[in-house]
């Protein structure tokens, strides 16, 4: 799919494991990570928040409940947000028995204990196998985390990973944000990075989904340096918005920008939409890979390989 004015090749057929593989393993965990660094993903995507003692880390909710055993560890605490917890209290948690008793015919006994983790972990998985994936990093609820995108910036630069590419010419680091605020500060800060301006209906300029809401939308993405939009589509499990319609992605292509979509955990939903889009994210990286012909070992195989 050719774009007006986008560079292609460094965008384009991208498999991007949404918080690892939260179909086999509990999500943005170790084991998460590791399966999918090992299946041949290209980017491994996380939800940046930050501790009180200013730990990056990766994680979802801002509450604690759905993942953790916040209720049994810190009672009293249980609905406060993850900002208000130093990295020592949120080592304390369980971040994987969850999913055993929520997927028992998936349950392994290794993913009881384990803990949230930190960019900086992410990054050491990201360098740690042979398969050496990229990192797509979306700032979560960021008006609750002010200056996160200068501290995100310190921290790459610290790591090496600042606006560096692959040697196959595709970008080390992808960042993504719902919020228009943020996305500004993105590009400030990473005036060469590329940026995705996630889209969900009702957010932002979308507050209705016509060609006048959409235009604008891609006008203010321009405008803040985005090179990818990050549409929600009505799969068979995610029963989001269609912004895969015809007519929305013909204006996203012809503004120049790539399409990386969300989320792609079904054959007929890969086989229905991929063709839209230059990158995917997924729950099943396994089945992306299959769609892109690519090689990996099966599931069991090498979670049994990383001791899970």
């Amino acid at each position: 799919m050719a774009l007006k004015g986008c560079q292609t090749d460094e965008l384009s057929n991208l498999v991007i494991a949404h918080r690892g593989v939260p179909y086999f393993a509990p999500e943005e965990t170790l084991p998460s990570y590791l399966l999918a660094r090992e299946l041949g993903a290209d980017y491994l995507e996380a939800d940046l928040q930050r501790t009180k003692d200013d730990t990056i880390i990766a994680l979802h909710d801002n509450n604690l409940q759905r993942t953790t055993n916040i209720i049994e560890v810190f009672p009293n605490r249980a609905d406060d947000p993850v900002s208000s917890f130093t990295w020592d209290e949120l080592q304390q948690l369980d971040a994987g028995t969850w999913y055993n008793k929520m997927y028992p015919d998936l349950a392994r006994d290794k993913y009881s204990d384990l803990k949230i983790i930190s960019l900086n972990q992410l990054i050491d998985i990201a360098e740690g196998g042979q398969n050496k994936p990229g990192i797509y990093l979306e700032t979560k609820h960021p008006q609750l985390f002010p200056n996160i995108e200068a501290e995100l910036k310190a921290l790459l630069q610290q790591r090496g990973w600042y606006q560096q590419k692959f040697s196959n010419g595709k970008p080390k680091v992808i960042l993504q944000t719902f919020s228009a605020e943020s996305l500004a500060l993105l590009h400030q800060h990473f005036p060469e990075t590329p940026l995705c301006y996630l889209w969900w209906q009702g957010e932002g300029c979308l507050t209705e989904v016509d060609k006048i809401h959409v235009s604008k939308c891609l006008d203010y993405a321009v405008q803040q340096g985005a090179t990818i939009i990050g549409p929600s589509f009505k799969g068979e499990k995610s029963q989001y918005y269609n912004f895969l319609e015809p007519w929305i992605t013909d204006l996203i292509h012809n503004r120049g920008l790539a399409i990386h979509a969300y989320t792609f955990d079904t054959s007929n939903d890969i086989k229905n939409y991929a063709p839209l889009c230059e990158g995917q994210f997924t729950n099943r990286t396994d089945l992306l890979m299959d769609y892109y012909h690519r090689q990996h070992d099966e599931v069991n195989t090498l979670l049994q390989s990383l001791g899970y």
